[in-house]
């Protein structure tokens, strides 16, 4: 019974340290090369690099994949006008940004827990040049003095619910949400701001436009006229919704800031009621992308900024996705790890999770083993009967 006992507690042992992940990871911090009309990403590995490194979503494409190995580098060069790589406009810092995720996959054919994702952003800055020369004068001059306002900093968010909710990154097909565009300036009642050129798409250049240059809606089923509680601040409720094939969505606004009137309102858009299944499908605009990059000479584009949001659909068609579930799936977006075990409905543990809960079952059958047994022997021993005399 004894070696019967300690052999079960070995094969748990032996089963809890099965688990072997791939024998290699990324060393340090990628090395990033902003170049003029392309971004390059290196990393050094541990080992020999076997995998793939992508853009995320664009697996298939092998324009926007590295399949190289046998050294303990891997890196991918990637264009502007490809792979979805998105660029931003920025009026504070003025110049524009340039950004994509890529994904560093060390097994061949499946993603594991070592494998790593990482957000890539190159930021081009535009100079302003000041020309001058100089002037002799003979009588007093007058002292010229100028300050500068800073540009508003502006961002698009998704919130849960309403103006108040908190961030969301996953969310299932009919939960309701709120598109919130705000602006924070140093200044108070000094800038207005309106959000048009709105667009979604899938990140492989299926792209609908859901706001008009106007500012108004097109499909009242996506999203409907916006709100504007504050100068600076823009919202509007709305069910999220995916492409048919893909999971997730990435929308990207403009705004435009002007100088607010003294002692006036901000101009708002003056929209009619949106109709239904209005919204535009747009042609793929790769040739444009880079045209950003150059110095704009249209006036009236010198106050537009570009803000992008993005939103993981999960596909649960009936009952919400349990709060659970929720929870788990943003930690695995925060973690740095991609891979883990699942039990249950929601549930995530991680492998030496698992390890230590299997010792510890172990541990708890043995001794229940072991005492049953103890008892069992004591309740076997032959009993004597003591006779007396009288």
């Amino acid at each position: 019974m004894q070696r019967f006992t300690f052999g079960i507690g070995l094969c748990l042992l032996a089963a809890s340290v099965s688990a072997i992940p791939v024998d290699n990871n990324v060393e340090g911090e990628p090395e990033i090369e902003c170049g003029p009309t392309s971004i390059t990403v290196n990393f050094n590995t541990r080992n020999a690099f076997e995998g793939h490194v992508y853009v995320k979503g664009l697996f298939d494409q092998q324009e926007c994949r590295n399949d190289e190995g046998g050294r303990q580098v891997a890196g991918i060069e990637l264009p502007f006008d490809t792979c979805n790589v998105a660029r931003t406009r920025s009026l504070n810092p003025k110049g524009v940004f340039v950004t994509t995720t890529v994904v560093v996959s060390f097994h061949p054919q499946f993603v594991t827990k070592v494998d790593r994702a990482y957000r890539i952003q190159c930021f081009y800055m535009e100079a302003d040049k000041t020309v001058s020369t100089q002037i002799e004068v003979s009588d007093l001059t007058t002292a010229f003095q100028t300050q500068v306002v800073p540009m508003p900093i502006c961002k698009y968010e998704i919130l849960n619910g309403g103006p108040t909710g908190e961030p969301v990154q996953f969310a299932t097909i009919g939960q309701q949400v709120y598109h919130k565009w705000t602006c924070d300036s140093e200044t108070v009642d000094t800038f207005c701001a309106v959000v048009h050129s709105c667009t979604v798409d899938d990140g492989n250049g299926d792209t609908v436009q859901i706001l008009d240059e106007n500012g108004c809606a097109l499909d009242k089923f996506l999203l409907n006229n916006l709100e504007y509680p504050t100068d600076l601040m823009a919202g509007q409720e709305a069910h999220v919704y995916k492409y048919a094939d893909r999971s997730q969505l990435f929308y990207q606004c403009q705004i435009s800031i002007t100088v607010k009137e003294p002692h006036e309102e901000c101009a708002r858009p003056t929209c009619a009621e949106p109709q239904g299944f209005g919204a535009v499908k747009q042609a793929n605009q790769t040739a444009q992308f880079f045209r950003v990059l150059k110095k704009r000479s249209v006036e009236a584009m010198e106050n537009v900024l570009d803000v992008r949001a993005e939103l993981t659909t999960l596909e649960v068609l009936e009952g919400d996705l349990p709060a659970s579930l929720r929870s788990s799936a943003e930690a695995l977006v925060a973690s740095s790890e991609i891979g883990y075990d699942s039990f249950g409905q929601g549930f995530c543990m991680s492998y030496f999770g698992v390890s230590v809960a299997t010792l510890i079952a172990a541990f708890v059958l043995f001794v229940a083993i072991f005492m049953t047994y103890m008892i069992v022997s004591r309740l076997m021993v032959p009993h004597v009967k003591q006779t007396s005399e009288c």
